[in-house]
């Protein structure tokens, strides 16, 4: 008997994963993005402030929830000054603020371009219901976190497990706003989470 070889096999590559190969990251996350129901504003470090009021003009800082550690100084005092902040000291307090909350603020570690994907590290000040109960989620995202695909995220978390840094027990992939359509086949919005998920991209 001879020994059977082992034959490379091109396997079928849909066309998203030919765009972010052709296209920038950015470009094609977007556009995933918009297919998925989320809602697109672009910035920049500079401006960031002044989209953060427009998205949030009227609305008290007890009904915006924000769960953004180590950010940078002037984001840090408008979150102080305008938001409540996730505190675990706090306990199901912070449940109870969720669910009364209008916007939930978040930081996002990582965004797959291939679906327009949000990747939250829930750490002990990161509470996950900042992103699942309040009305509106608004994700800050820099551009230098979107990667190509799962493939790259799942290679940053393991190289982060290399390095003997930790990683939280809850990472949460998030594709847009919820959506159901199970119902009768009528696709529902917001059954189990938020009705509108902007994405702000930092660019």
């Amino acid at each position: 008997m001879t020994k059977l070889e082992r034959k490379k096999i091109a396997l079928p590559i849909s066309s998203v994963y030919n765009d972010i190969e052709t296209h920038s990251v950015k470009q094609v996350f977007i556009e995933s993005a918009k297919l998925i129901r989320a809602e697109i504003v672009e910035t920049t470090p500079s401006h960031l402030i002044d989209t953060l009021n427009t998205l949030i003009e009227g609305i008290y800082a007890n009904e915006i929830l924000s769960s953004i550690q180590d950010a940078p100084e002037q984001l840090e005092n408008w979150l102080e000054q305008h938001t409540t902040r996730w505190n675990p000291a706090l306990g199901n307090q912070n449940i109870l603020t969720a669910e009364q909350a209008k916007f939930g603020i978040t930081y996002c570690d990582q965004a797959l371009a291939e679906s327009g994907t949000v990747v939250l590290l829930n750490e002990n000040n990161k509470g996950r219901s900042v992103s699942l109960l309040p009305e509106i989620h608004i994700v800050l995202i820099p551009v230098g976190t979107i990667v190509p695909r799962l493939r790259e995220s799942m290679r940053q978390l393991h190289q982060r497990i290399k390095e003997g840094k930790e990683v939280p027990s809850c990472i949460n992939y998030i594709t847009g706003p919820s959506n159901s359509a199970d119902i009768e086949s009528y696709l529902v919005v917001g059954v189990h989470g938020p009705l509108r998920t902007i994405y702000v991209i930092i660019d």
